[in-house]
């Protein structure tokens, strides 16, 4: 199947539609669609070519939207990267492959233009973007994702969440991540909105949410959290989406408690973002699951392990029975809602007995004095491994490890208390603010 230009198909359809807004700039759909073709042009006159791997470095922000439509015009494979990391770190996540040309600030679109026809059209099948995992697993891996996984995936959440012209997606989540690319990639698939942030600062997010008009916005539980002790406006998007993991129930409840409809979705990479979604409508009544599988998407539980299937899953990530085994771990309720419980690696074995990280973790959270908790398995003589709670003070303030004991205890088994409790000023995460587990075992 060959699949139109979105971007020129909705420069036809809405010209004056705004696309994408970043650092106090606008841009309509007709000319985004004009920056892109003459940048295209320029791109082109340096060599890029269809199927050319190309490292797109730049901050997030409007120069970045046009770059990557104009890569897609080219029929580039694109490569978001951190622009943070340094060469050698770049040169690991690109594979050992030497790439085509290296965007990485508004210079490098600059240049005379080639005269040369761009792609009106694409086969679903061939690779838009190499996209690296969070690496909240491991060494960051890059997955190949096609342009059809990235039509599907918009679809799926069109269905789940639907689209109004004028919605407004505020991505404060990294571009080379996919949870931030896919809300530029859907945006004009839809024809509707991206606003975009480079980063997560909590201060302008809230005056975003309160000026600019945003519907959507993709978020992980620090941020929300965040935006909850700051007194933001969460209450006017018609729907928040939080990834990364499990919500803490107190985090939901207070959200909800304020008005705000907070929807859990579950996903990853190698499903080109979005699996499950809470649904709107749901967002009370399913507190805490993940919700169901978003059109074209099949979700089953094998010996505890989520496993997904569909048109979103990137070449070759699937088993031959065409299966993705997630590494995740869940379950689905009669109603086929999914409850993600955490990663399958991240289970604690103590003493005999399986602990559930998240379960501890959302104990500790509801302490009035902690703002953020992790809990790890640590090795241990008497209990092969100990359970480590890892705690940050909210505010500032001091906390007591027989306090952190006296609390679990009166709330979970004993062989689930924590053995040792450590106190931090920050937990590790990855870019899209995804705890960095391992980085604490």
């Amino acid at each position: 199947m060959l699949l139109d230009n979105w971007l020129a198909q909705r420069a036809q359809t809405c010209p004056d539609r705004p696309a994408v807004a970043a650092d106090g700039r606008s841009l309509d759909y007709a000319t985004l669609e004009a920056e892109a073709v003459a940048t295209a042009r320029r791109l082109a006159a340096k060599g890029v070519r269809r199927d050319s791997l190309v490292a797109l470095t730049m901050p997030a922000g409007i120069d970045c939207a046009i770059a990557l439509h104009a890569l897609i015009k080219l029929g580039a494979v694109i490569c978001p990267l951190d622009p943070r990391q340094s060469a050698e770190e770049l040169e690991r996540a690109l594979a050992g492959e030497r790439p085509a040309l290296t965007i990485a600030a508004h210079a490098d679109l600059d240049g005379p233009e080639a005269d040369m026809p761009l792609l009106g059209e694409h086969d679903l099948d061939a690779t838009c973007t190499r996209v690296l995992t969070s690496g909240t697993a491991g060494s960051p891996r890059p997955v190949p994702l096609t342009y059809g996984n990235h039509l599907w995936s918009a679809v799926g959440s069109a269905f789940n969440l639907g689209v109004d012209p004028d919605d407004r997606w505020l991505c404060c989540a990294p571009l080379f991540h996919v949870s931030g690319l896919t809300i530029l990639m859907r945006s004009a698939i839809y024809g509707t909105s991206a606003v975009v942030h480079d980063g997560f600062d909590v201060d302008r997010v809230a005056e975003s949410l309160e000026r600019d008009g945003i519907t959507i916005v993709s978020l992980v539980t620090t941020m929300l959290t965040r935006l909850l002790d700051a007194g933001a406006a969460i209450e006017r998007p018609r729907a928040i989406l939080v990834g990364g993991g499990p919500v803490p129930d107190e985090v939901l409840s207070e959200a909800l408690a304020l008005g705000a409809t907070v929807v859990q979705t579950y996903g990853l990479t190698e499903a080109c973002s979005q699996v499950t979604t809470l649904a709107p409508a749901e967002a009370e009544r399913k507190r805490g699951s993940a919700g169901r599988p978003l059109l074209t998407t099949h979700v089953r539980i094998a010996d505890g392990e989520i496993l997904v299937q569909g048109p979103t899953v990137a070449p070759g990530a699937a088993d031959v029975d065409g299966w993705l085994h997630t590494g995740d771990s869940g379950r689905i309720d009669s109603e086929g809602f999914l409850w993600v419980e955490g990663r399958r690696d991240d289970m604690i074995v103590t003493g005999g007995e399986n602990v559930t990280p998240e379960e501890v973790e959302d104990v500790l959270t509801a302490h009035p004095d902690v703002a953020e908790a992790a809990v790890v398995g640590r090795p241990d003589p008497d209990w092969q491994n100990a359970v480590v709670a890892v705690v940050v003070a909210r505010d500032g303030g001091l906390l007591e490890p027989d306090d952190l004991r006296s609390w679990c205890d009166s709330r979970l088994a004993p062989f689930k208390v924590p053995k040792r409790f450590e106190l931090v000023e920050q937990l590790p995460r990855t870019a899209s603010g995804k705890l960095r587990r391992a980085a604490l075992r």
